[in-house]
């Protein structure tokens, strides 16, 4: 299987990418340091499987770039490597359909093993049994947040990590005038007035990491 890491630590990595590349079925493809790098990889990349980091601060939160990929690479399994152990991230992960949710605390045989299941189409959370994810897995999104379009859910955490609307163009390849578009649409649809009420949305959602 061909995979993709995303983590903003080159170190970890350089580690995953040594432990996964000695395995006789995986090969990494591509590392990504944040969000917005990991979804332009899945553009020029064939790959089956990426290893999200939730945090990868400044950038785009691990868990809206999941729900990002699911939404447009509904085949490309997702699994949420961590070190987050609360029960709200796993809820978040389920929300944004990670298909696995792994704690780097783990050992790497449990992540080998778990990175094997999620690509035989099984869901895998580790410490996690199905009951207890149906359970939990009740959570139906924010309603203001589903109404914004794919390109709108991409331009959200750049203007709320303070990007002007010319660099936000050039990382999305639009133009200017769409991007002030895009930015009116999405005060719209989330109601906010104001930037500060447009980061703390972003923020308390998990859009975003500073």
């Amino acid at each position: 299987m061909k995979i993709i890491i995303a983590d903003d630590h080159a170190l970890v990595r350089n580690a995953l990418t040594f432990m996964l590349n000695a395995q006789p079925d995986m090969e990494v493809v591509g590392d990504a340091a944040d969000g917005n790098e990991v979804f332009m990889k899945l553009e020029n990349t064939q790959a089956d499987l990426v290893l999200m980091d939730i945090s990868m601060p400044p950038g785009e939160n691990g868990l809206h770039t999941t729900r990002r990929i699911k939404e447009t690479h509904p085949e490309i399994k997702v699994i949420v490597l961590t070190m987050h152990d609360e029960e709200s991230y796993v809820r978040e992960a389920l929300n944004a359909r990670a298909d696995g949710f792994i704690l780097k605390s783990t050992t790497d045989d449990i992540l080998l093993d778990g990175i094997r299941k999620v690509h035989a189409n099984q869901r895998y959370y580790s410490g996690y049994p199905n009951d207890k994810l149906d359970e939990l897995d009740t959570f139906q999104g924010d309603s203001l947040y589903a109404s914004l379009s794919k390109r709108e859910k991409e331009v959200l955490p750049l203007v709320a990590l303070g990007y002007n609307n010319r660099d936000i163009a050039e990382k999305l390849f639009i133009s200017v005038k769409t991007v002030e578009v895009h930015k009116a649409n999405i005060r719209k649809k989330l109601k906010v007035d104001s930037y500060a009420d447009l980061l703390r949305y972003s923020v308390k959602n998990h859009l975003v990491d500073f």
